[in-house]
């Protein structure tokens, strides 16, 4: 049964992966896309805990800053592990089983993403703030909408497994 969870696992990073690529750019509105990966980060974190959401928090922030600029190398990859784990944690600990609080901490989980990359990415406090306000909240925003309405279908009737 466990190779069965890791297929379906690497399947979902796949589709993740495919509707960053494509459909986020599809859907964008005024180059404001949500983010798949993110959402696929933090809902590893909430399946699997904190390990399983700092790898694969570190396996998808590595895979984006491959494609950015050589200045913010590790950037992603910090703040996606670092979300990963910490939302792994925060399920443990608080939000079994419910939904509503699941949907607010991937809002807070983009946001403090986002603050890391920024904060790591050696910006001037003046392109922080301005990437902060046009590009963050609303991509956040988008994020947490797509997000909950994946979310409401992915968790709807799952329980989690204690040991």
């Amino acid at each position: 049964m466990k190779g069965v969870h890791v297929i379906t696992i690497i399947l979902g990073f796949i589709v993740s992966v495919a509707l960053q690529t494509t459909v986020a750019n599809w859907i964008s509105i005024f180059d404001i896309k949500p983010d798949f990966l993110l959402i696929f980060v933090v809902y590893q974190a909430f399946r699997n805990g904190p390990a399983a959401g700092a790898l694969w928090g570190f396996l998808v922030g590595f895979a984006s800053d491959t494609y950015g600029p050589v200045e913010w190398l590790g950037a992603h990859t910090i703040a996606m592990t670092l979300l990963g784990y910490l939302t792994g944690l925060l399920e443990d600990k608080y939000l079994t089983l419910q939904l509503v609080p699941k949907i607010l901490a991937l809002g807070f989980g983009f946001f403090f993403s986002d603050l890391v990359f920024l904060a790591i990415s050696s910006l001037s406090a003046q392109q922080m703030t301005h990437l902060f306000l046009t590009k963050s909240i609303p991509e956040g925003i988008y994020t947490v909408v797509v997000g909950g309405v994946t979310y409401y279908f992915l968790f709807r009737g799952k329980r989690k497994k204690h040991a």
